[in-house]
């Protein structure tokens, strides 16, 4: 790499976000941010509650921001470094400009990329004991009412880096192909 990578894997819950993700980390290097690592955290402690976590996603969005402050300050500058992000996005999220400027203040590509799935094919990847072990939406009807509740919002972006994958019908080595050869671009 001739310069740090900030890479933004995004897509509706059971897009293959971060079985993506993981395959990039093996293969191609980086370090893996998925979101349930910031999210998991306010999982448990707002289970059996009348509150959810999602209440506070100021506060965990806090929480990601001191992670990036850190990297911000100790790593661009010792070696070159691939820092892979997945997260669900809807219009007027933040995140995408704050990984925007996270990318500029340490010198690096920015390169979105987004994962779309068919709905059809999102509600059958949803019930897997993967998802399930991962404390992930994995019942049906629970995902079909979230896809209706969310109906158009997701965010979709336009930035010049950026890369929009329609993985319905492709197995998760073929999206990550085509995703490795979008990354070579920029190495």
């Amino acid at each position: 790499m001739k310069r740090n990578q900030v890479v933004l894997l995004y897509g509706l819950p059971a897009s293959g976000k971060y079985t993506v993700a993981k395959k990039i980390q093996e293969q191609c290097g980086g370090v893996l941010l998925d979101n349930h690592y910031f999210y998991d955290l306010f999982i448990g402690m707002t289970e059996g509650t009348d509150e959810k976590w999602h209440d506070y996603i100021h506060r965990v969005s806090a929480v990601r921001n001191a992670f990036l402050d850190v990297v911000r300050h100790f790593y661009p500058t010792k070696k070159y470094m691939r820092y892979i992000f997945t997260s669900v996005l809807l219009r007027g999220e933040k995140l995408p400009g704050q990984l925007r400027k996270f990318a500029h203040d340490i010198n690096a590509d920015f390169i979105p990329i987004e994962l779309v799935v068919s709905n059809n094919a999102l509600v059958n990847r949803c019930e897997t004991p993967e998802r399930e072990r991962r404390k992930k939406i994995h019942n049906k009807e629970k995902y079909r009412k979230m896809l209706q509740e969310w109906g158009g919002n997701a965010f979709h972006s336009n930035h010049v880096n950026r890369l929009v994958i329609d993985s319905t019908d492709l197995s998760p080595e073929d999206t990550f192909k085509q995703i490795k050869k979008h990354l070579k671009k920029f190495d």
